[in-house]
């Protein structure tokens, strides 16, 4: 039986050695509703962490991005139609450097328009990726297009637009996503966001983890409907023409499923060391409050070093992680003193709460296996 396997199968019992995981707690705040999924919910830490892919320039050194529609296996057995930057979600992670400029080619083969906007980006704001400039896909006529009762003000774009972005700023972890006017919550919620790192000679003189223990994590709640794609409540379910949300949804969209880098619970194997991790919330509405369980015997399990608007002026050590949405930043995790045995999993999903305990073997001396769980911050 490989270690995979004896994961599984530990997991849907709560029996067994352990593995140090990264546990999501309930808390009094809450914000939205929940909408539960209409196929079974996916086992959880049955698959590995997918790291997003790398965004990389072209020849003549500009990023290019296709908007499109892909079809992923997210919940095994299932296709969810995702719109994503080049088909994927999230969207490739792009990193470079403070002070050398980059431009970004957006091309919209969506059947909606789109605004790609850098979220904490210092930008001009020709290329800021306002609400109302709108880069319309092939096909789709401008005089089709509702605009939410808003009838001036808007700059239209046809299938590409080039975005510049003079990155002046100091190293820090961003994210760009969908920013059109009225419909960024689905659109966002359909997968159109990813990382955006940006690093600089100050960062690059610290002893900090680098290479794989350099973890990106992009947290996100989805519910899925019955034939896997995402279940979202809007009046229009094309995007095209009315605005909003039905029922209860107005403060927000809670879902059932926890995704980190678009896989549901997954796993990572990691070894006996520090590990930075950049952590973005690019949920709809949910909150998350993560935690280490148990605690490290001594000190604290995080030490925050930096934001979405730079280094802090000295390491910050926590015992937890809370994260609004659309909020990220970068956190030093220490698994030096970890011990892969006698560690449970606690969490609390949007409609099922309780506490659930997923074990696992390791190797003691050198690796072992961590689920990455994000489970909701609700009240249910």
């Amino acid at each position: 039986m490989n270690r995979r396997a004896f994961l599984r199968l530990l997991g849907a019992t709560t029996a067994g050695a352990a593995v140090a995981p990264v546990a999501g707690c309930a808390g009094p705040e809450r914000s939205g509703a929940v909408l539960t999924s209409e196929l079974p919910l996916p086992e959880r830490f049955a698959v590995p962490l997918p790291r997003p892919a790398l965004a990389r320039p072209g020849p003549d050194g500009v990023y290019d991005l296709v908007q499109r529609v892909a079809r992923p296996e997210i919940v095994p057995g299932a296709r969810t139609e995702v719109w994503g930057y080049d088909g994927t979600f999230p969207g490739p992670t792009f990193d470079v450097r403070r002070g050398r400029p980059v431009r970004v080619r957006i091309t919209n083969e969506l059947p909606v328009p789109t605004a790609t906007h850098l979220h904490g980006g210092v930008t001009p704001a020709e290329f800021d990726g306002y609400p109302t400039h709108l880069i319309v896909p092939e096909g789709l006529s401008h005089a089709r297009l509702s605009h939410g009762g808003h009838e001036t003000g808007w700059r239209l774009t046809d299938r590409t637009f080039t975005y510049e972005y003079p990155l002046d700023q100091p190293a820090a972890t961003l994210w760009y996503h969908d920013h059109r006017m009225d419909f960024t919550g689905p659109q966002v919620y359909r997968g159109l966001a990813g990382l955006f790192l940006i690093r600089d000679e100050i960062e690059d003189a610290l002893p900090l983890p680098r290479g794989d223990r350099e973890l990106p994590l992009v947290i996100c709640d989805r519910a899925f409907a019955a034939d896997g794609s995402f279940r979202y409540p809007s009046v229009d379910p094309t995007l095209l023409h009315e605005r909003g949300v039905t029922g209860a949804y107005h403060q927000g969209v809670l879902g059932d499923v926890i995704l980190v880098n678009g896989a549901p619970w997954p796993t990572a194997e990691v070894a006996r060391a520090r590990y930075r991790l950049r952590i973005l919330n690019a949920s709809n509405a949910r909150r998350y409050d993560l935690r280490l369980d148990p605690p490290p015997p001594t000190g604290p399990a995080f030490t925050q070093i930096g934001s979405d608007v730079g280094l802090l002026a000295a390491p910050r050590p926590l015992d937890r992680v809370q994260r609004g949405t659309g909020g990220c930043d970068r956190r030093l995790l220490d698994l030096s003193g970890r011990d892969a045995r006698g560690v449970a999993q606690r969490a609390r999903t949007g409609v099922h709460s309780g506490r659930h305990a997923v074990r696992g073997g390791a190797d003691r001396h050198r690796r072992q296996r961590r689920p990455v769980d994000a489970g909701p911050r609700s009240r249910y």
